[in-house]
């Protein structure tokens, strides 16, 4: 399946090559680029012929002493093909040096596209690369961030994030590296590779504070991924369910969850207000813990859309019985309206940011306290 951007280069070459074709006067104008199997293999064509014809006219060429032509070179200096214009052998002579001149731009201009295409796809190449080493843990980091009880100062809790590296040595975001796995067939097995990284933390946590791992829906139905969140302390886990799709079949994750639940897992629903699945999770799974997306709470304290969306949120997660938490609490005024609008509990840099060797507090006797501002 092609990507949005692999589209929006399609579509841009084939409005270069209507162009191309108008200034040829040929019923029909092509990209060509070569291959190991041709030199003038037809990547794109525009015709006004239909189908059929335009591919019997194009076998019947020999796009190699084609005279309509001109090279498309990239922006780095390599041969990217030519653009050719294909049926009108005696048009060569009506083009004057204004025709080529204005091809030699739609060229350029092809160029251009091709160049960032292929720089995508080879960057996307070297992320899908990654992938095995990310799951067997080469690259992938874990560290844990704490959620705060915003009235008493008290951790309570601690959520694992991957942290990931490429092989350049750069950081690759992970909300990228997840994306990429589930593309690649590969998501739920990074998922799993994660929450068992996530776990061998569970005894650095505070005692009485629980260990949060976020799973997709698709990794919750997965028997392995129950296995594996049974192995360790059930009763200290919270499963976020990150999933921001619809879920096609409610009854089969409700059964999962339930699961859990029975061994002390506690359910959380992520980022809600994001969109309507997280909705619908909260509506359909009745968590234990509703996380308060940062879009709601980035700037909370200046605009009133924002607080009435909250407040609502905050009294939806009452009559459910579950607790709230805020993400990405950066500003002491930020913090200062959620407490207001009664949310129990926050997580973000103002109270804590993600380390793999987190100071829960100042020594033995308060190691459970955050000072909030």
């Amino acid at each position: 399946m092609r990507g949005h951007g692999q589209d929006d280069d399609a579509d841009a070459v084939a409005q270069l090559l209507d162009l191309a074709r108008d200034i040829f006067g040929t019923p029909v104008a092509a990209l060509t680029r070569p291959t190991r199997a041709s030199p003038h293999h037809v990547e794109q064509t525009s015709s006004v012929l239909d189908p059929r014809a335009t591919v019997r006219l194009l076998a019947d060429t020999d796009l190699d002493r084609a005279p309509l032509a001109v090279d498309v070179v990239r922006p780095d200096g390599v041969p990217g093909g030519r653009l050719v214009g294909v049926g009108s052998p005696d048009a060569e002579d009506d083009l004057g040096s204004r025709q080529f001149e204005a091809l030699h731009v739609v060229a350029a201009l092809v160029a251009g596209v091709l160049h960032h295409r292929d720089r995508r796809r080879a960057e996307r190449d070297d992320r899908l690369a990654s992938l095995d080493a990310f799951v067997a843990g080469t690259g992938r980091t874990t560290v844990l961030q704490p959620i705060v009880d915003l009235r008493t100062g008290a951790t309570v809790g601690a959520e694992a994030l991957s942290r990931f590296t490429g092989p350049e040595g750069s950081p690759r975001r992970p909300e990228q590296v997840f994306s990429d796995a589930r593309t690649s067939g590969v998501g739920v097995r990074l998922e799993q590779a994660a929450i068992a990284s996530a776990l061998h933390l569970v005894r650095s946590v505070p005692a009485g504070a629980y260990l949060s791992v976020n799973a997709s829906a698709e990794a919750l139905l997965d028997s392995t991924t129950h296995a594996l969140l049974l192995s360790s302390v059930p009763d200290r886990l919270v499963v976020e369910i990150t999933e921001h799709d619809p879920v096609d079949d409610y009854d089969a994750l409700t059964e999962a969850t339930t699961a859990l639940r029975r061994h002390g897992v506690r359910i959380a629903v992520d980022d809600a207000g994001a969109g309507f699945a997280s909705l619908q999770h909260v509506l359909h799974l009745t968590p234990d813990i509703v996380k308060l997306d940062i879009a709601f709470v980035r700037g909370i304290d200046a605009d009133p859309a924002r607080r009435a969306v909250a407040r609502a949120l905050v009294g939806f997660a009452s009559e459910l019985g579950s607790t709230m938490v805020a993400e990405g609490v950066e500003r002491p005024d930020e913090l200062t309206v959620l407490g207001e609008l009664g949310v129990e509990c926050g997580q973000g840099y103002l109270l804590g940011r993600p380390t793999a060797d987190p100071v829960w507090g100042g020594g033995p006797a308060a190691t459970t306290i955050v000072v909030t501002p």
